[in-house]
């Protein structure tokens, strides 16, 4: 696989769409439609990934500063 920039949440969440609409479009050949969907789904796996970690970081500002109520 080819070495992808570090995307953002919000850019692997856009081309995860992108990737999405060409899946649905009929014109999309039986191929490529198989490298969209691998690459769609390293997507998602990345975008789980940054998900987590923020959730993760959230967690220690909220534990840090005792907030309770945003």
């Amino acid at each position: 696989m080819n070495n992808m920039n570090k995307k953002n949440f919000n850019e692997l969440l856009d081309e995860i769409k992108n990737i999405s609409n060409k899946l649905n479009d009929s014109n999309t050949s039986m191929e490529d439609s198989i490298e969209l969907f691998k690459k769609g789904t390293d997507m998602i796996k990345e975008a789980k990934e940054q998900l987590t970690n923020l959730e993760g970081e959230v967690k220690k500002v909220l534990d840090n500063n005792e907030v309770t109520n945003f």
